[in-house]
């Protein structure tokens, strides 16, 4: 099944062709089927959009994580970063490396704890303007990454374990055989099915709730298969056992 297919069996639930679906040169079929997607990574953690990503973290400006290439991959194509897990290093042989890493105010925090006997006298105090003292690590606030302490011409390639979302699909991707790179068209077609139908309908109007002769959308069918697909990603690993000593 193609994602093309998916939108074409959408449509006909709702009694149009598919050429219906294009409005203005948009094609409203295609903008649907990546709301609801993004939708569900919104709201889900799913193990297949864990990705390790790389970033150029400069010693002074930092680094950005919409920035972020995929890890080990030849392209260079940017992925949008959902949440981050842990972040490391690779080494020459490809191992990867913990780093201390944290978020703007538990950086803060550690300094506070740190420095706990120092207090500055007024805002110019000498101590106050100087290198600071604690632990090297990285911080983590909105989009940016920094490198603490502020070290001028250092450039790290830090690394990172995180959610990432799914790239939009694109006219290119309509019919595309699906593969094992892209879960939602081989794992997920129930649910983009049927979600994208339920999106359309906002417009089309196909299905009208208490119109006498009328059917609601069909929100049972489409939360079915998402929690198909769910199942399904949560079993990637063996369930209830650890996988360490």
């Amino acid at each position: 099944m193609t994602l093309d297919e998916i939108i074409t069996v959408a449509a006909r639930y709702l009694e149009k062709a598919r050429a219906d679906l294009t409005i203005d040169n948009v094609d409203f079929g295609l903008v649907a089927a990546n709301q609801v997607r993004r939708t569900a990574e919104q709201l889900n953690d799913f193990n297949f959009t864990r990705k390790f990503l790389t970033v150029s973290v400069d010693g002074v400006t930092g680094g950005s994580l919409d920035e972020a290439v995929e890890y080990g991959m030849d392209c260079s194509c940017k992925l949008s970063v959902k949440t981050i897990l842990d972040a490391g290093v690779f080494d020459t042989a490809g191992n990867f490396n913990p780093v201390e890493w944290t978020t703007t105010e538990d950086s803060l925090n550690r300094q506070r704890l740190d420095n706990s006997r120092w207090v500055p006298r007024y805002p110019t105090d000498g101590q106050a303007v100087s290198a600071p003292f604690g632990q090297q690590r990285f911080l983590f606030g909105g989009r940016k990454v920094f490198y603490f302490p502020r070290t001028t011409n250092l450039i790290i390639p830090l690394a990172f374990l995180a959610y990432t979302f799914t790239p939009d699909w694109t006219a290119d991707d309509l019919d595309s055989e699906p593969t094992n790179n892209d879960p939602w068209i081989v794992h997920g077609a129930q649910y983009l099915q049927w979600q994208t139908l339920i999106q359309l309908n906002h417009l089309f109007k196909g299905f009208v709730f208490r119109q006498e002769g009328n059917l609601p959308p069909p929100q049972t069918l489409a939360d079915a298969g998402l929690a198909s697909m769910q199942t399904w990603d949560n079993f990637g690993f063996e369930q209830f056992r650890r996988h360490s000593r």
